[in-house]
């Protein structure tokens, strides 16, 4: 009895390894199609090799950027954006984000989510550059008028 109960035990190990393989494997996945499809619109991004506790995402090459892609069936929000903001920390970058694919949908439909804080962030940004090209087009024209 003491090795059949052996034998279960390793049974069991064996099935929770496959598991975790296929879970990886599909993350994998996930990671790359994001990391092509960032890719084809001219971001220069690769999928990262995991570090354990000071994981700085899973895609590199946008250094003010931290990005944690998620391919699963139950989707949690909270954690999925608390670990982005955490590999955003680890990594030193401005932004933390999650995308997270939609399911029997191509890659480009892919949710990105992020706190209130990264998208005030993003939006400052932005609108910061949107107002210095409107005066420098201000300007230009002024200067050609002349």
């Amino acid at each position: 009895m003491g090795n059949q109960a052996g034998s279960e035990t390793t049974i069991h190990e064996t099935s929770c390894k496959a598991e975790v393989n296929r879970n990886k494997a599909k993350g994998t996945r996930w990671e790359s199609a994001v990391a092509k499809f960032l890719q084809s619109k001219g971001f220069p991004v690769w999928r990262m090799a995991q570090t354990g506790a000071e994981d700085e995402g899973d895609l590199g090459g946008l250094p003010s950027w931290a990005f944690e892609c998620r391919d699963r069936q139950q989707i949690d929000l909270s954690k999925n954006v608390r670990d982005a903001n955490n590999r955003a920390l680890a990594k030193g970058a401005l932004y933390g984000v999650t995308v997270i694919k939609k399911r029997n949908a191509p890659v480009e439909s892919a949710y990105v989510a992020m706190d209130l804080e990264t998208f005030a962030k993003i939006l400052d940004r932005l609108e910061r550059k949107d107002a210095n090209e409107a005066l420098n087009t201000t300007q230009q024209t002024r200067r050609s008028e002349d």
